[in-house]
């Protein structure tokens, strides 16, 4: 531990916002380096002669401005904020004709550095690498859920590390949420678009899956209200923040009317919170409005690697009990090896530093979806991975889409998104990140715009006798 001691009347404003600047300060003179932990809060509130909440407020601004971070039972420690300057640029693309506009994939980038530098990093530390080849408890190590909860914070989330389960992915949070909270023929609810993995994790539970109407800002408060009263749903599952497939972020007054009507009628709300979605441009989540009876759901799959499959459950006391019993009898625990890689990348910076690129190449990318798709019918959001066209008249999604895969772009209609029998519109989802370039972006993209300036020309199939 450092016997460092800050000058904070260098510094104006509040003494807490006065102690995160000096630690600001101190980082980029030197004084302070990557892996040095601070003094205690006690200690040092008694050296400045300030309260003890002063500092707890000023090291957890330090933490917000990724300066820090706090170690339950270990104290707090240095990130750095400038750490070695990673190169992310994008691999030489394979070469290929095909245009793949159909996945939602973080942007192709050079994270092969990261991981090997993470996996040495585990090898060499016999302390921290032989606990990862042991059985531990359903919900994962406690210092890999400190983290996710540090992931959460910065977010703009709080949540109990206690409450939370680290899952192999997002898709095995929802699965795990439905197979502990629900039985077969049990009903749910969704908007009558939403994300296919959801919707045939229901077929496979055997679950009563109807589709609710939507307007352009995501489930309407009346569609619900209709349901509960008519059918008694169980659970509704909703993605709030960036909904797939249409980009709709729904307004704070409708997520507050849409947990009205769940409570009244005691209807659990699992909350998919795997887009990635910056900070800056985040609402309250439900589950920071509504904590109690909101299952909250995310993965690390679209922030920084898919192929990490680390992703976790956060839930009430009584609903996490009975989700914890459904990992068990599933795989008993995730993979503690990826959860360390993604506690290391949090802990160390990397996890912050890709995330940031990856918001300034999808900036880009929003830019070329506005030149070249901006004057057609189409919501997106500026951080968002993909775009909900609706198709000009006299087009047909599934026309539309067998025409451009004849020209080597590929993207989904919206049939693969309704829920159950529900009316599909004549639209398709576009993903900007997933093509390896923004040329190749840009070539996909103004093959779909020349299209649609064209008349439809529906593919012609044999006839078979």
């Amino acid at each position: 531990m450092t016997n460092w001691i800050p000058k904070l009347d260098r510094f104006s404003g509040p003494k807490y916002k006065a102690l995160a600047d000096a630690i600001e300060v101190a980082i980029t003179e030197g004084e302070l380096n990557s892996g040095d932990r601070l003094p205690t809060h006690r200690s040092l509130a008694d050296k400045l002669g300030v309260t003890i909440g002063t500092i707890t407020r000023g090291y957890a601004e330090a933490e917000r401005r990724r300066l820090v971070t706090a170690r339950v039972g270990s104290g707090t420690f240095i990130l750095g904020k400038v750490w070695e300057k990673r190169d992310f640029t994008i691999p030489e693309p394979q070469e290929t004709d095909f245009i793949d506009l159909s996945l939602s994939l973080p942007v192709p980038a050079r994270r092969e550095q990261i991981l090997a530098k993470s996996l040495s990093s585990i090898a060499e530390e016999w302390g921290r690498l032989s606990p990862l080849l042991d059985y531990h408890p359903e919900t994962g190590i406690a210092r890999h859920r400190e983290a996710m909860a540090r992931w959460m914070r910065y977010h703009g989330m709080e949540a109990d590390p206690d409450n939370i389960l680290i899952t192999s992915g997002g898709q095995q949070a929802n699965m795990l949420t439905l197979q502990g909270l629900l039985r077969p023929g049990d009903i749910i609810a969704s908007e009558n678009l939403t994300y296919r993995g959801f919707t045939n994790a229901a077929r496979q539970w055997q679950l009563r899956h109807m589709g609710l109407a939507m307007d352009k800002h995501g489930l309407t408060p009346e569609a619900l209200e209709q349901c509960c009263k008519q059918f008694s749903p169980r659970l509704l599952y909703l993605t709030p923040n960036l909904q797939n497939p249409t980009a709709a972020v729904m307004p704070l007054e409708r997520r507050q009317e849409i947990l009205e009507v769940a409570g009244h009628h005691n209807v659990v709300i699992l909350e998919d919170d795997v887009q990635f979605i910056p900070p800056e441009n985040r609402l309250p989540s439900l589950y920071s409005l509504a904590p109690d009876r909101v299952v909250y759901t995310s993965s690390f799959s679209k922030s920084l690697a898919g192929g990490l499959r680390v992703g976790f459950i956060c839930s009430p006391d009584d609903l996490n009990q009975k989700i914890r019993v459904a990992m068990r009898n599933n795989c008993w625990s995730s993979p503690p090896l990826m959860s360390e890689v993604a506690t290391e990348w949090i802990d160390s910076g990397e996890a912050w530093q890709l995330t940031a690129w990856q918001r300034e190449e999808i900036l880009h990318r929003q830019k070329i979806l506005e030149e070249t798709l901006g004057h057609l019918d189409i919501q997106s959001q500026p951080y968002s991975f993909h775009a909900w066209l609706k198709l000009p008249e006299p087009w047909r999604a599934e026309t539309f889409v067998q025409q451009l895969e004849s020209k080597n772009v590929k993207v989904l209609h919206s049939e693969v998104f309704a829920v159950g029998s529900s009316p599909a519109p004549q639209a398709v989802r576009i993903c900007i990140s997933s093509p390896s370039t923004r040329d190749r972006l840009r070539q996909g993209l103004e093959i779909i715009s020349d299209m649609l300036a064209s008349d439809p020309n529906p593919i012609l199939r044999p006839i078979v006798f």
